[in-house]
């Protein structure tokens, strides 16, 4: 392999480092008060939701598939999580109400690509627009007036918040099922090349459903969180996570054409992400022009995985 080839080889496995390491830079040279620690824990606290969801997405994506309708599905679990905390729930029925939700809307979503054999972006595009239409119907108002009920995922452990902690560990949790368990590793052959795997005995059909229904879980896992965070339940909430998602996964290194990536370079992305929404509202960016940045972002990325392969 030559020089040039390994440098880009290096660069698309460590792009989501090298662009984290480049907005930092960039931010410091702009504003003084970024690495402020009040500055640095408010991002440790609000790369929780984007990361966990990208997490999810990344499972999703590597197996050659895509999710757009995850925005919607959050807010729809958000919603229901603000209602039953409202309605005087404790907090295991709710985790266990949101997450098994979630996770059924995640296998219906599954179960549709893989049995009609359309494409995701289709299937995901359709949920998209039917969930949101569904949160309305729940409830057309905010939900607030919450009590305490989800007060201890804000609390913090050794100066770092409940949801960080969670994120890391969920973190973990998946890197070790991607790499060590045959499902982990079915998911990348079926990202790698579908009809290859079926014929070495991979239940294809399993694999996609198994994926979306995890996403599911990660996406109720966000509506708890969304909820402790804001302390308050919105049906027009959660809009461009699902952009968030994608740009973490994809800045992190999974490829859009599945079958390449991890979850740690999602964690990179994320934080790549939410660095970079503070720095916006530091530097009094109107946060539309910030969402507009993200698809050039997007583009950036994708063209190194291309010409890296």
């Amino acid at each position: 392999m030559s020089a040039k080839a390994q440098t880009v080889q290096h660069l698309q496995r460590y792009q989501g480092l090298a662009g984290l390491a480049l907005l930092l830079a960039v931010a410091a040279c702009l504003n003084a008060t970024f690495f402020t620690t009040q500055n640095l824990a408010n991002i440790v606290n609000q790369v929780a939701i984007p990361g966990t969801l990208a997490l999810g997405m990344t499972l999703v994506i590597l197996s050659g598939g895509i999710d757009l309708s995850v925005g919607s599905h959050t807010a729809l679990i958000a919603c229901v999580v603000a209602l039953m905390t409202k309605a005087g729930y404790g907090l295991p029925a709710i985790i266990l109400a949101a997450v098994g939700l979630a996770a059924g809307i995640g296998f219906l979503i599954g179960w549709l690509i893989s049995a009609t054999r359309m494409q995701p972006f289709v299937v995901t595009l359709a949920a998209m627009v039917s969930l949101r239409g569904v949160v309305f119907l729940i409830t057309k108002n905010n939900v607030s007036g919450l009590g305490d009920t989800l007060r201890p995922l804000q609390e913090s452990w050794l100066g770092v918040p409940t949801p960080a902690w969670l994120l890391l560990v969920l973190t973990a949790v998946l890197a070790l099922a991607m790499q060590n368990t045959p499902w982990g590793r079915r998911i990348y052959a079926v990202g790698g090349n579908a009809e290859a795997a079926r014929t070495s005995g991979v239940n294809v059909h399993r694999i996609r459903i198994s994926v979306y229904a995890a996403n599911g879980v990660f996406v109720g896992i966000t509506g708890i969180l969304l909820v402790a965070r804001t302390r308050i339940g919105e049906p027009g909430g959660a809009m461009g996570y699902e952009l968030d998602a994608i740009a973490a996964a994809v800045v992190g290194g999974a490829s859009l054409l599945g079958g390449v990536g991890n979850v740690l370079g999602s964690l990179v992305g994320a934080l790549f992400i939410a660095s970079m929404n503070v720095l916006i509202v530091l530097q009094g960016i109107d946060d539309k022009i910030g969402m507009g940045l993200k698809g050039p972002i997007i583009l950036l990325a994708v063209a190194l995985q291309r010409w890296g392969r």
